[in-house]
């Protein structure tokens, strides 16, 4: 069975998505296109009728009660007319796939897909506000360079740091690529305040996961995307620092 992150967004986004406190299919693949609408908890047996292979994700064209559509999951090895099950999917209208060249007028981006009915989970709220989504990775002690600041001085004073140029290093503990345009960043030091210690970053940049790094970025504090993608502190148009 493979997964697919919500984004996001998100949407580690990529979930996403931290002192950032998000829930997102972050390591969904997502170019440009509107914000997705949650589709309600509800097993679907659906019928491969097509399927397309990139070099991460797999897009299928399903068939569900005379019904089709597109669909896309984490790379999985699908075949043509064998039945499928999932219970959670994420529309989103106009997706722009730059691999394929090409541009779905609306397609499900599904969270668990699978040969055998999903076992029924209880779904937690988008809105994940107030805690972390992102486990503490143990072992990991990183001082912040000349000029930067550590992670729990940003959790404990975000607003002396809103809209200001921050620079933070730390470890890469997840990386979630092209969700809204942006790849995603979850970065720990080791440090903690307020029960946070994860720092969601966005960027363009493209990092690998247990790498140590130094980006320089906008802090926005209290940032809410809509459809419940909230972060309490986040850094924005990130760059590394070499």
């Amino acid at each position: 069975m493979k997964s697919i992150s919500y984004l996001i967004i998100a949407l580690a986004l990529l979930t996403g998505c931290n002192n950032a406190k998000v829930k997102k299919t972050e390591n969904k693949p997502s170019d440009h296109a509107s914000m997705p609408a949650p589709a309600a908890a509800v097993m679907h047996t659906v019928v491969a009728k097509d399927v397309i292979q990139t070099s991460k994700y797999t897009y299928l064209l399903l068939t569900e009660d005379g019904k089709e559509y597109w669909a896309a999951v984490s790379r999985f090895e699908a075949e043509k007319g064998k039945t499928y099950y999932y219970n959670v999917g994420m529309e989103m209208k106009n997706f722009q796939s730059k691999e394929l060249n090409r541009t779905f007028e609306t397609i499900q981006f599904i969270q668990e897909f699978g040969n055998q009915p999903i076992q029924e989970k209880v779904q937690a709220p988008l809105t994940t506000k107030g805690r972390q989504s992102v486990e503490k990775v143990d072992g990991v002690k990183v001082e912040p360079v000349a000029g930067g600041v550590k992670l729990a001085d940003l959790f404990a004073n975000k607003a002396n740091y809103a809209g200001k140029k921050v620079k933070v290093t730390g470890q890469v503990v997840k990386f979630s690529p092209e969700i809204m345009s942006k790849n995603w960043i979850h970065l720990q030091d080791g440090s903690e305040a307020n029960g946070s210690y994860d720092l969601t970053i966005t960027t363009m940049e493209t990092v690998e996961v247990g790498t140590v790094v130094t980006l320089e970025g906008v802090l926005a504090v209290d940032k809410d995307f809509g459809y419940g993608y909230k972060y309490d502190v986040i850094l924005e148009e990130s760059k590394l620092v070499k």
